[in-house]
């Protein structure tokens, strides 16, 4: 071989480099989302992951024939959340342009409903809503962005976000906007060394409770160690690391499940969680229930109950979090070293752990039987690593998942024991789930994919019908 010939490898392999480079434009989602090319950029100790595009046949439902999939709208620019306004009427968020658009039976709006500056580095940028009507009164919208210190993506350039903010719109059904803008909660957006890339782990899904309450959570925003995330000396409850909430009104909930009445202690619900992009409330029980992400293993579905401590940064999954993100030994069921104010904080094992991360996102209780009643209150999983979606049946006391053969131990060690809760796949990395108010079909949003999918009946009439 000559010498040129040997240097042809190399200029494919610089060539192949140079093109990802291009797609990745400045735009990705730290270890699980990215936009929209296929490999997340890692900071901290976690390692790359490899993300999901949309396969070229498009999703499939897997051991159904029942049931197909439907699009709804394609042509989003790295959409992380959607809520339903009404029937065929959904908001859905832009990361990275700080946008709220809306599209109405299957067609976006001309303008969108809200522009806002956002933070864009890796997790930073707009990412959750929760929408809460109320009769004879506003409809409220709640979102949860990075609000930036300047404009939109200054925070590349090293100006600092002024936080991850809470706010609270109202929706002007006349003029297709959202108007009266109250800020609710400023937290944390800044790693704990400001000048660290570890802009990473900001959390950002938000839900309005069975109580009226909204319920959002926040990751460890670059790796910030307190008691928030098990360091037993370190500074207290920072408004990190936690599912946190307020009234509509953005007041703290009476009677603070960790017993402390000062903010932002007062806020917590939960603690030691590392990062989630899932939360959702159990139809029949009322319970809350989330997804977390672990490092590079031990990713997680929890039930999280008042005062709930998910073990962070000591325990993830059912290890033990070793020297730089290292999984150890299994954990104790009760470990002494956990932080537990007062034995207000319980710590539990998760309900259902991946040994190999896939990048857990939404998670959904499937409150229809519009999809067959073998599904009616199940819970759904979407993931941002496989573009896969899992379903899992609740048991009889609905605090645990019904699991056989190699799951039965309540832990997926392998892709093959994952496979086993494989529901569908093919959509690309999956950001939120939601059930149509109208038609009582479950809808799919692809990060990737910057589509909105639907899973319906195989049947064009039971799909035609509303």
């Amino acid at each position: 071989m000559t010498g040129t010939h040997k240097l042809l490898p190399l200029i494919a392999s610089l060539v192949a480099i140079l093109l990802l480079s291009s797609l990745l434009s400045n735009k990705y989602y730290h270890y699980h989302y990215v936009t929209p090319a296929i490999i997340a950029i890692s900071t901290a100790f976690a390692k790359p992951h490899t993300v999901a595009p949309p396969t070229l046949a498009g999703p499939i439902i897997l051991n159904d024939p029942h049931l197909k999939i439907e699009t709804v709208f394609k042509g989003l620019d790295a959409p992380t959340s959607m809520a339903f306004v009404g029937p065929d009427d959904i908001l859905v968020l832009e990361k990275d342009e700080g946008i709220v658009q809306r599209i109405i039976d299957g067609k976006m709006v001309s303008e969108p409903l809200l522009e806002v500056p956002v933070a864009t580095k890796v997790d930073r940028g707009m990412l959750g809503i929760a929408i809460s009507k109320h009769e004879d009164g506003p409809t409220y919208i709640f979102l949860y962005y990075t609000e930036s210190g300047g404009k939109t993506g200054d925070d590349r350039a090293g100006i600092q976000p002024v936080g991850n903010r809470v706010y609270r719109y109202e929706l002007d059904y006349d003029h297709d906007k959202l108007i009266n803008p109250k800020l609710l909660v400023t937290l944390p957006a800044i790693p704990r060394k400001p000048l660290s890339p570890e802009t990473n782990d900001n959390g950002g899904t938000i839900r309005v409770g069975p109580d009226n309450d909204v319920y959002f959570v926040i990751g460890q925003v670059g790796s910030h160690q307190g008691q928030a995330q098990n360091v037993n000396r370190g500074p207290g409850l920072d408004g990190t690391g936690g599912i946190l909430r307020v009234t509509q009104d953005g007041q703290p909930v009476p009677n603070p499940p960790l017993g402390n009445n000062t903010y932002p202690s007062n806020l917590y619900y939960a603690y030691g969680i590392r990062n989630s992009f899932g939360l959702d409330f159990d139809p029949i029980t009322g319970n809350l229930w989330d997804t977390e992400n672990g490092p590079d293993f031990g990713d997680e579905i929890n039930l999280v109950i008042p005062g709930f401590n998910s073990g962070w940064e000591q325990v993830q999954g059912i290890w033990t979090r070793e020297h730089l993100d290292a999984m150890g030994p299994v954990a104790p069921l009760q470990s002494n070293s956990l932080v537990n104010f007062g034995g207000r904080g319980i710590y539990h094992v998760p309900q259902f752990t991946w040994n190999k991360t896939i990048g857990p996102t939404a998670i959904k209780f499937f409150n229809s039987d519009k999809l067959g009643e073998q599904y009616e209150n199940d819970i759904f999983v979407s993931d941002i690593d496989n573009g896969n979606i899992y379903h899992f049946k609740l048991n009889q006391q609905r605090d645990g998942l019904l699991l056989g053969g190699s799951l039965g131990n309540n832990v997926a060690y392998t892709t093959k024991d994952s496979q086993q809760a494989e529901f569908a796949t093919g959509f690309g990395g999956i950001t939120d789930l939601q059930v149509g108010p109208g038609d009582g079909y479950l809808y799919v949003l692809s990060y990737t994919g910057g589509t909105i999918y639907r899973i319906v009946p195989s049947t064009s009439e039971d799909s035609d019908s509303k």
